[in-house]
């Protein structure tokens, strides 16, 4: 009777672990949510005593890159840098309504162009991404060189299309470095 009872106990357990993981990939996390229950002490020593205390947890959580703390401008700017990778749908820098959060397009300069053996484009940008040309060399386009701008925007079914100097755009895609 005991181990029935434990057997259904687990039954029900699962789907609430299940969920519990799931809450736990878009919660803030613990170090955030401890801090702010501070602020419901009512004693005002105390609430003191807990924010020192949660505020030292968390710097040094953040020194020791447990945690990373980021504004605005940085997550745009960390976004702008996985433009072009095939990454998973996770919750990694806001909620969906956040403005910016699907980058259209970047405008980036060359630090360096060349071509492989079939004769398409492998440009490596400023920022270190690299892009490769899909589509099939052409001879009337012009050779990119360093210092020149290019924009890569996302273009259909989740292709890339590169124009250099504002010129004629090729297809590309990023690679991984």
């Amino acid at each position: 009777m005991a181990s029935a009872l434990a057997g259904s106990a687990l039954l029900f357990a699962i789907p609430a672990m299940a969920q519990t993981k799931e809450e736990r990939l878009t919660a803030p996390p613990a170090l955030y949510t401890d801090l702010i229950a501070c602020k419901t002490l009512p004693d005002a020593s105390a609430r003191l005593a807990c924010y020192d205390a949660k505020v030292a947890a968390l710097e040094t959580a953040q020194t020791n890159n447990e945690v990373v703390i980021a504004d605005r401008e940085q997550v745009r700017e960390a976004r702008k840098g996985l433009f072009g990778l095939s990454l998973p749908r996770i919750n990694l820098f806001g909620g969906d309504g956040d403005e910016g959060s699907d980058i259209a397009q970047i405008d980036g300069v060359i630090k360096s162009a060349k071509t492989s053996r079939s004769g398409k484009w492998l440009i490596t940008l400023e920022d270190g991404a690299v892009w490769q040309q899909t589509d099939a060399p052409r001879s009337t386009m012009r050779q990119p060189k360093p210092g020149d701008s290019i924009t890569i925007e996302r273009a259909a079914l989740g292709s890339f299309l590169a124009k250099v100097n504002d010129g004629r755009g090729f297809k590309v895609i990023r690679l991984v470095n």
